[in-house]
């Protein structure tokens, strides 16, 4: 049952097409996939906010058709209800998993940094670089019990207490 134009069909001709649905039939699985997908597409983009995310829930909630058609009742609701109702559930169960967690794929996740060797991370680290080109350029204006506590800290990357000690720093009162 491939239908020329599924935008004409009635609700009893949707009702009719799963009905073929429930007895598997393949071509009247594609006119519903192919006439509902986009517009799936759309909805479940405005639940999840992510296109990956959205394109994972059509084809759930597609496969849900085709594994629960025997369920489907055309004399309770409508076969567009149905399917949303569906797409919608799954939206919820997927955002319910995902509370508290991003949806994004970080590094971490490709290459934990537990196992990166410490000499790559410590040689690979242009945020300190930047920031030590800044303070080479700007430490010759200090006077120079200033400039030696930033060199020991900032280059020399010693400890505060360390420093504090070396330098005979004390803090409060």
């Amino acid at each position: 049952m491939i239908v020329e134009s599924p935008e004409a069909l009635t609700k009893q001709e949707w009702a009719e097409c799963m009905e073929k649905i429930k007895q598997r039939d393949k071509r009247a699985f594609a006119t519903v996939f192919s006439y509902f997908s986009p517009r799936l597409k759309q909805f479940t983009f405005k639940h999840m906010g992510n296109d990956q995310v959205a394109i994972e829930m059509v084809q759930e909630t597609m496969a849900t058709v085709w594994q629960k058609a025997h369920l489907f009742d055309g004399s309770k609701s409508s076969l567009s209800t149905w399917i949303y109702t569906i797409a919608r559930n799954l939206c919820f169960d997927m955002l319910r998993k995902q509370k508290g967690k991003e949806l994004h794929v970080h590094a971490d996740d490709i290459w934990p940094t537990d196992y990166c060797p410490p000499d790559f991370v410590e040689h690979y680290s242009p945020e300190t670089d930047r920031l030590k080109e800044q303070i080479l350029k700007f430490m010759e204006e200090l006077p120079k019990a200033q400039r030696e506590v930033v060199r020991a800290v900032y280059l020399e990357e010693l400890p505060h207490q360390q420093v504090a000690d070396m330098f005979d720093i004390h803090w409060g009162p």
